[in-house]
């Protein structure tokens, strides 16, 4: 500690004679503070380059001194401290780094993949990271620790993943034209997929081809018939590794033959026989503005932990208001689907309030304090009173609706459709209107549980 009072006084001592000399070296007419102290005779002048000589040189010696013992001391101080920083660092790792992940207490987590009624059931080990389509395909990473979930988390955000233990992609659900076989349908669609290099045999009870695609064995194909009837349909699963150590890409072949198959089925709202509605509140570090992706991520999420039953979600927002001559519509999410609120209908029975998913993905459900949430999601004219009602558009139709409207991917319409009413270019025409056509009406009422516009008659704006 002395030697360290040592260096710090001639330090100061140091920048008090160098400062004292130097301050406003380039006004003449300033005095140098120092120099000549008021009541002290009068010192005769030195020659000025005599004078900055003398002073440059013990400037310089004096500073090399202070230089030299400071880092002596620096350095000795710092290997008695800390010796540890001496050793050899370890080179950066090129994976990027994982993001802090949406916190929250999961109280169900999955352990199925949905898609196209095919189920394959995972081991409870496995934990699934979700990924951004590439090319329109749905990728889902799969790890065994958190550790290597979180970077897998934070590169499928980015985009790519170059370290992984399993991955699969595709998991898209392809409809085959109609009087085409799935052969035929498959070279013209997906040349990439040799179904004559895979062995052929059934999962499920159905048509399938597998076999692996390269010499190395990191990667597999899989074909599975999900419909035989018209139209018929398949799913195609590519599964890869990038560390054939961790055994994975092998587990998951082994499991493949236990893979679940029914018949595919489109479904609509109002046609489930069990209508469950809850409020969803959705958080993920993963973005996506992917409908199809959401559903991917809702049907493997949600589906009960080995069940073979397949259920059915939708998804609902809470319409705008109509204002003034604006008609209302839907309130979409802006930025993050992944990280919004939205109404759920489904048929799933074994489902409770709870949080559902993984750190990556969490699905938070709770019961909504409107009773028969389910009757007015499965029933865009469902209501209870008069109030429940509104005048907005619900997808291309244009009428008396409730609030809710179904979250799909962003449609096209041609001419808007008055509800009983006719499109808005054929109530143009025959109105004779040389600006836009809208409604007008009495009020909105809630007649035998259904809204209703009185006295709805189309006019000219």
């Amino acid at each position: 500690m002395r030697g360290c009072l040592k260096y710090e006084f001639m330090l100061y001592f140091f920048l008090e004679i160098h400062m004292e000399n130097q301050i406003n070296v380039g006004d003449q007419n300033t005095q140098q503070i120092g120099q000549n102290p008021v009541n002290q005779p009068p010192v005769p002048s030195v020659p000025k380059k005599q004078r900055l000589n003398y002073w440059m040189i013990s400037t310089i010696i004096l500073f090399a001194v202070l230089l030299v013992g400071s880092a002596f001391y620096f350095l000795n101080t710092r290997k008695e401290t800390n010796p540890s920083q001496d050793l050899p660092q370890s080179q950066p790792s090129i994976e990027p780094s994982a993001t802090t992940l949406p916190t929250g207490s999961v109280t169900t987590k999955p352990n199925q993949i949905r898609i196209g009624r095919l189920q394959l059931t995972y081991p409870d080990s496995w934990i699934p990271i979700f990924a951004t389509p590439n090319n329109d395909k749905n990728v889902i990473f799969f790890a065994k620790t958190e550790q290597e979930a979180q970077t897998l988390a934070s590169c499928a955000s980015a985009g790519s993943c170059g370290n992984y233990s399993l991955k699969l992609e595709d998991f898209a659900n392809y409809a085959v034209w109609q009087n085409s076989t799935i052969e035929d349908f498959i070279k013209q669609v997906r040349s990439d997929i040799q179904l004559s290099s895979l062995q052929k045999t059934t999962i499920g009870g159905r048509e399938a081809w597998l076999g692996y695609t390269d010499s190395q064995k990191t990667r597999y194909q899989a074909v599975i018939v999900t419909s035989s009837a018209q139209p018929k349909s398949f799913v195609a699963i590519t599964a890869s590794t990038a560390n054939t150590a961790s055994g994975m890409l092998e587990e998951y072949i082994v499991k493949l033959p236990t893979v679940k198959v029914s018949e595919y089925k489109s479904v609509k709202p109002n046609e489930l026989t069990v209508k469950k509605g809850f409020v969803v509140e959705m958080t993920s570090s993963l973005n996506a503005q992917d409908s199809s992706l959401v559903n991917f991520i809702l049907d493997s999420l949600l589906a009960p932990k080995n069940s073979t039953t397949n259920y059915s979600y939708f998804l609902y927002t809470e319409s705008i208001k109509s204002s003034g001559s604006s008609i209302g519509g839907p309130n979409y999410p802006k930025d993050n689907y992944l990280n919004s609120k939205y109404f759920l209908l489904t048929d799933n029975n074994q489902l409770s309030d709870g949080v559902y998913g993984t750190n990556q993905v969490q699905i938070k459900l709770s019961t909504s304090s409107t009773k028969n949430l389910g009757l007015f999601l499965a029933d865009p004219k469902y209501c209870q009173q008069d109030t429940d009602c509104q005048y907005r558009a619900n997808f291309c139709t244009i009428g008396a609706f409730n609030p809710y409207h179904q979250f799909a991917t962003p449609w096209g319409c041609g001419p808007g459709d008055f509800e009983g009413l006719g499109n808005s270019e054929e109530l143009h025409t025959s109105l004779g209107c040389q600006t836009d056509v809208e409604v007008k009406y009495d009020s909105l009422k809630c007649v035998s549980n259904s809204c209703q516009a009185v006295n709805a008659k189309a006019v000219c704006k």
